[in-house]
């Protein structure tokens, strides 16, 4: 059983290899794909996934987690996103917020389990409000979009600014441009423009240029103070 975040066995280097893989899974990332011949690095992952097992069936929301994304990703043979939902669901019903995340995103993608966009969002929302930027940027697209909740760009604008505070960058694009059509706030296209700086817009010129015809002198360096403003906030500077 899984007591802490040190693993028996960390003195072999398969064994070591084995759980950064599996770390990198528990974070979201895309998993190491261990070649045919890398035999000890099999081992080792067989070894970690029975440590898995056993805490997830013991309970255990972190090795629910874990063992749903190395279940999704095809670790131990074929990607099988229905066993991994049934994981996910485990450790999100005992609050873990990023299975509420995955279990959201399957749910949207119908990946593993029917297409649902109600369902996803509700388990997007648990997921926000455990403080996911990821799932506040989702469950935002989807009240500006109307899929699986009513259209509510207001709404979208709030859980935005959230994820924005999360460093989530597509956010801020996202309330550049609600911003500027005066889509669920003000039309203000001061506030567009802080947003976009807040972005970067180096893949935006055409919109950025767009903004910047309508707007003095004075405004365009109001909306850079206040972009530079906002982000020395979220850097703690």
């Amino acid at each position: 059983m899984i007591r802490s975040g040190i693993a028996p066995g960390m003195g072999r280097p398969w064994l070591a290899a084995a759980l950064l893989v599996v770390a990198a899974l528990g974070g979201g990332a895309t998993p190491a794909h261990v070649r045919a011949e890398d035999e000890p690095a099999r081992r080792g992952i067989a070894e970690v996934l029975r440590w898995h097992e056993t805490a997830a069936r013991r309970g255990n929301a972190e090795a629910q987690f874990r063992l749903g994304r190395m279940t999704e990703a095809g670790v131990r043979g074929a990607p099988d996103p229905s066993a991994a939902a049934g994981w996910y669901r485990r450790a999100a019903d005992q609050g873990h917020v990023a299975a509420q995340f995955r279990l959201g995103l399957l749910y949207e993608r119908g990946h593993g389990v029917p297409s649902d966009p109600a369902e996803a969002a509700g388990w997007y929302a648990m997921a926000a409000d455990g403080g996911s930027a990821a799932a506040q940027f989702n469950l935002g697209l989807m009240f500006e979009r109307g899929r699986g909740v009513p259209r509510d760009p207001g709404r979208a604008v709030g859980l935005y600014e959230r994820a924005s505070d999360g460093g989530i960058v597509a956010a801020r694009l996202h309330l550049s441009l609600l911003h500027a059509r005066g889509d669920g706030v003000p039309r203000d296209p001061v506030a567009a423009l802080m947003w976009l700086e807040m972005a970067g817009n180096g893949a935006h010129a055409a919109y950025r240029e767009s903004l910047l015809t309508g707007l003095s002198d004075d405004q365009v360096a109001e909306a850079h103070r206040r972009a530079a403003e906002r982000l020395a906030r979220l850097s703690g500077s």
